[in-house]
């Protein structure tokens, strides 16, 4: 069993694809991201808003949500400056469903039970880097499902792989939300 120490380099990243290489694609930065840049590895979601009115909904910017992203595209591929200019492309690791993705875990150690579960993505933001939250229960958190484990069972800290959850489940006979937890998959 091993104690992983997690750094700024424990990033989000894309695992495992059926077509081998894995599907990126271009978009243009928001004007949100003039104040902010994009590290490699940090969700990327549609500067979009609830009314459906945006003009900047073409656009994306770096998700600062620690549970709760939605319309996501995917995993920024490569980092843009605090400098970029709106419409300036950013590559992104694209959240299609049927990939699969790996990031760190925390709050908890790597157990073959975890396969499987639906699990909350958070983002640590003193290290600036998503993790795994294996002991989040609220469901209308959840936004993976754990698909494997990367490390030892045991090892704390390690790796899980995961795909993106496309939205929510029910609960009984309540819908947790009907906002779209991925932008080009429902």
């Amino acid at each position: 069993m091993t104690d992983f120490t997690l750094s700024s380099g424990s990033i989000c990243r894309p695992h495992r694809s059926p077509w081998g290489a894995f599907p990126t694609r271009s978009f243009g930065v928001s004007t949100g991201v003039s104040s902010a840049a994009i590290p490699l590895g940090r969700l990327v979601t549609l500067d979009y808003t609830e009314a459906g009115n945006s003009s900047n909904a073409q656009y994306v910017k770096g998700s600062t949500s620690n549970d709760n992203h939605f319309y996501l595209v995917g995993v920024s591929a490569e980092v843009t400056p605090s400098t970029a200019g709106i419409g300036q492309q950013i590559s992104v690791w694209e959240a299609n469903p049927m990939v699969e993705f790996r990031a760190v875990t925390k709050f908890g150690t790597l157990q073959s039970s975890h396969v499987g579960l639906a699990k909350t993505l958070h983002r640590d933001s003193s290290l600036d880097i998503a993790y795994v939250d294996l002991s989040a229960s609220t469901a209308s958190d959840f936004r993976v499902l754990v698909t494997g484990l990367v490390d030892a069972q045991g090892d704390s800290g390690g790796f899980v792989t995961f795909r993106f959850l496309t939205n929510s489940y029910s609960q009984g006979s309540t819908r947790i939300s009907s906002t779209p937890y991925l932008a080009f998959y429902r």
